[in-house]
């Protein structure tokens, strides 16, 4: 027997999911979340919690801008465990011909009206002294933010049945239809709109969305506060990003309220293997010497890997699935959930209400990648 017909079904716990989940039934839809295993229990459980402007193409700073906005905005309500931190952020040029990347990304985020400015070597060594001292400079991002991926997930969660929405854990969809979805026990149920956000994994339910596993690994060092104060990447990082490339080393580096750091990142296409490999792992720390010179002072507690969703391009699917009405997307993150959940969610509740989007829609709607039809 189909289970009772809610307005909106949400596919998926992760921080996008619970974020849809969260704007939807605030704008007062009855909504009910499924998901396989529980709040928080894959990527985002996983990631790094840098909630950053990113700019690997306009519609990406158009996004991730609005996102680390509401951020900001929602800041207030934000639990301790969350730890916000507006730590701001340090995009390194490794070498003087990289420097040109850090201008000329400034240049990108002055025309945005994102605040950033080019530090030299000597600033940036003031600002980090645990930096390499031959580190031509950076750009620094002041009102970039971090926080606990996890934690973030579970308090959206929480946001999401304070206005009324229920959450399922342990309730797998087999299959998403027009109408509703159905369950792996065969029940139904029914909706006039399901939202799909089921990260890495949207293609098992929807063959012909193109997103796959994008494999990352992490390492998680011994307390050791005041090492590292701001976010530190490589101007590299967003570059290196790029889908086309099979596997991928850069660095980043980020403090946590508890002294510790996480070092990342990795990107491998390999399948569903989530097995930590020592040579990525030794990979990664020999690319943070060169950043950090005494990063082998501070002992690595643990490690582990996680799965981005990646798309076909650096701009999440975000819309109307072409050729299933009623169904909409909300995937293909890659390494930016964490920062665009809000933002997507506020995107989704707005198409399922049928109101105008604060940002234009357009560059995220799925039906970008629909090949254009004869006439």
């Amino acid at each position: 027997m189909p289970d009772a017909r809610r307005d909106v079904i949400v596919v998926g716990a992760g921080i996008v999911g619970c974020a849809c989940a969260a704007e939807i039934a605030r704008s007062g839809r009855s909504v009910i979340l499924a998901e396989a295993v529980d709040v928080a229990s894959d990527t985002s459980c996983r990631a790094m919690g840098h909630v950053g402007v990113y700019d690997d193409n306009s519609a990406q700073i158009v996004l991730t801008r609005y996102a680390r906005r509401l951020w900001e905005e929602i800041a207030p309500e934000l639990p301790p465990e969350v730890e916000f931190v507006r730590r701001g952020a340090l995009w390194v040029a490794p070498t003087e011909e990289e420097m040109a990347e850090v201008e000329a990304k400034e240049r990108v985020y002055r025309d945005a009206r994102v605040e950033a400015r080019v530090v030299d070597a000597r600033t940036l060594h003031e600002m980090e002294p645990n930096l390499n001292p031959d580190l031509p400079g950076a750009l620094f991002v002041p009102g970039d933010i971090v926080v606990d991926a996890t934690e973030s997930t579970r308090f959206l969660a929480r946001r999401a049945q304070s206005f009324g929405a229920e959450i399922r854990v342990g309730t797998r969809v087999r299959t998403v239809a027009p109408d509703g979805v159905v369950l792996e026990d065969g029940s139904e149920w029914r909706a006039e709109t399901v939202v799909v956000a089921a990260g890495w994994q949207v293609a098992k339910l929807l063959p012909q969305v193109p997103v796959r596993p994008r494999k990352g690994h992490i390492a998680l060092t011994e307390p050791r506060p005041g090492f590292v104060r701001h976010q530190v990447s490589e101007v590299g990082y967003v570059r290196g990003a790029d889908a086309a490339n099979p596997e991928v080393i850069t660095f980043s580096f980020q403090p946590r309220t508890s002294g510790r750091y996480l070092i990342g990142a990795t990107r491998q296409y390999v399948g569903e293997s989530a097995e930590v490999e020592p040579r990525i792992i030794e990979a990664l720390l020999t690319r943070a010497r060169r950043f950090l010179p005494d990063v082998d002072r501070l002992k690595i507690e643990r490690t582990w890997t996680g799965f981005r969703p990646a798309g076909p391009d650096a701009v999440p699917l975000i819309g109307p699935l072409p050729g299933q009405p009623g169904t909409i997307l909300a995937a293909a993150h890659e390494g930016i959930g964490i920062t665009t959940a809000l933002a997507t969610g506020h995107l989704v509740a707005d198409l399922v209400a049928g109101s105008p989007t604060e940002i234009p829609v357009e560059p995220y709607l799925p039906s970008r990648l629909s090949p254009p039809r004869a006439v």
